[in-house]
């Protein structure tokens, strides 16, 4: 007992400390909008440890409506836009279609429901059932129209189906005609996955390194195959600043044009489209190459909470309002943490939440 009191102590000492560093290079009148947070209700967490499923090899965390509230009040965010992470509606190979389905809606009448109970605190991405195109066209209806979801979060790649796969083009039509955000968050990726890090095991959880590359080889095909380009009305917004993605720019730029045979130009001006967000990458080795990619008007802010502790969150926080703060102009503070997102979500953000932000 006393050695739990003593390293709960020493947490509440470290968030202490590091609240207090981002507090001096965090101008108090601006909000923040959460885009890449995780709401885990407690069935699913039961039905994913019952079958002995991580999240990429992370265990599934603790998580409860109470706690994300004081940790969005820790890190000032007014408004958060959650989704399911990672392995979503499609828990298994093999997982029936029709439970795949059930799932999906009971995650997203979840998510309604408590953006209904908090309407100005909590909006939600919907789940879907990729690779069960005709499936998640029908729930993407449903949450979008009646659960009045902020936009829809597709895995990178789904049952080993790569985000920008032809075989998805109904869905990628129906989610133009409605100019829907899709959060694409990481999964599995193909390389050789082992869950647990051991010196008897050879490989690495697939969330410490396959992730990264799961994002980037997602944001690679759906330029390479024309999707952005068809489907122009489709906001995709990348967990971790698109992985990959911005440090390996000119390599998949270059990898674009032997694929497809476009001009420089016309890859970069594709690649520019994407928005991302700042979850465990709001750092001085990430946002330059970040910013020299994207306009500042694509970056949201994101904590990746529960997924990412304490331990996590609040150092990439106060790292990225340091950064942001002595580098950036005076503007970029709330172009980042508030403007980019209600630009992303207006049509869910109604008065009493604009309120609640100061926007």
């Amino acid at each position: 007992m006393e050695k739990r009191s003593s390293s709960t102590v020493l947490l509440w000492l470290l968030q202490l400390t590091l609240v207090r560093v981002a507090c001096a290079h965090t101008p108090k009148v601006i909000k923040r909008i959460d885009t890449h947070c995780h709401y885990i209700p407690p069935f699913y967490a039961q039905l994913l440890r019952a079958n002995n499923i991580t999240a990429g090899g992370l265990p599934i965390p603790a998580w409860n409506v109470t706690r994300h509230l004081e940790t969005m009040d820790l890190l000032n965010i007014s408004l958060s836009v959650a989704a399911v992470s990672t392995p979503g509606a499609v828990i298994m190979d093999g997982y029936p279609i029709e439970e795949s389905r059930k799932l999906a809606r009971r995650l997203n009448e979840y998510g309604y429901n408590l953006s209904v109970q908090y309407p100005t605190r909590f909006r939600f991405f919907a789940t879907l059932t990729l690779p069960d195109v005709e499936g998640s066209i029908a729930e993407a209806i449903y949450a979008l129209e009646t659960l009045n979801a902020a936009g829809v979060v597709i895995l990178a790649s789904s049952s080993g189906e790569l985000l920008g796969s032809p075989l998805f083009a109904p869905l990628y039509a129906e989610l133009d005609k409605r100019n829907v955000t899709v959060f694409v968050h990481p999964s599995q990726s193909p390389c050789r996955e082992t869950e647990i890090f051991s010196a008897n095991s050879a490989g690495i959880p697939a969330y410490a390194i396959d992730f990264l590359l799961d994002t980037s080889r997602a944001a690679l095909n759906l330029v390479a195959r024309n999707v952005t380009r068809e489907y122009p009305n489709i906001k995709f917004l990348f967990a971790h600043s698109g992985g990959f993605l911005p440090f390996a720019a000119a390599r998949i730029i270059g990898g674009i044009r032997l694929l497809t045979n476009a001009s420089e130009a016309a890859v970069v001006s594709e690649l520019e489209t994407f928005y991302v967000d700042t979850a465990l990458s709001g750092t001085k080795y990430a946002l330059p190459s970040t910013l020299a990619l994207l306009d500042i008007t694509h970056l949201t802010f994101g904590s990746d909470f529960p997924f990412v502790p304490a331990s996590g969150y609040l150092p990439n926080t106060a790292n990225f309002d340091q950064y942001v703060t002595q580098k950036l102009p005076r503007t970029a503070f709330k172009q980042i943490n508030l403007k980019t997102a209600a630009h992303l979500f207006s049509h869910i953000l109604t008065p009493d939440v604009l309120g609640s932000i100061g926007s």
